[in-house]
């Protein structure tokens, strides 16, 4: 199955905060990319943003638009090259902590990201900036596997 990590920051960037996160954007090892907003797949309509909103992808990889190996809560044998560690919180931490990267950049008053599998939302969670590490992590363990789940950040 396709897993997917995609969401949007708010407010609307300025130039300086644009080329901040693109300069982070093109020293990540994962798979970042700006889209459009079309992408954001079963998003409810009060959670769609407006056009200048900085809206993103994050795959395993540039250039592959699926998370599979981050979102992963399998558990890997050690020799086998995944380009990832092969235990899941790792992984997890890996996407987590590029998120608060990306929130950090930009001064984000607010983000909004879903992770799921075949673009799948079956929760909203409106949670604090502070509480999304350990709110994410309890949804991985809870479901073993993407939780299909999208989460609106408030970060101020």
């Amino acid at each position: 199955m396709s897993s997917f990590v995609c969401g949007y920051i708010e407010p609307i960037l300025n130039e300086n905060k644009l080329s901040n996160l693109s300069d982070y954007i093109k020293n990540s090892q994962l798979g970042i990319e700006k889209i459009s907003k079309d992408w954001l797949i079963n998003y409810p309509d009060y959670l769609i943003p407006n056009d200048n909103i900085f809206t993103f992808l994050i795959g395993d990889v540039p250039g592959y638009p699926n998370s599979t190996y981050l979102t992963s809560y399998d558990e890997y044998a050690p020799n086998i090259d995944i380009g990832f560690p092969p235990d899941p919180k790792e992984r997890l931490d890996i996407l987590i902590n590029t998120l608060i990267d990306m929130i950090k950049i930009t001064h984000a008053s607010k983000m909004v990201v879903s992770i799921n599998e075949c673009d799948q939302i079956e929760t909203i969670k409106k949670i604090k900036f502070a509480e999304m590490r350990d709110v994410i992590h309890a949804d991985f363990a809870k479901y073993q596997a993407p939780p299909d789940t999208l989460y609106e950040i408030i970060c101020e």
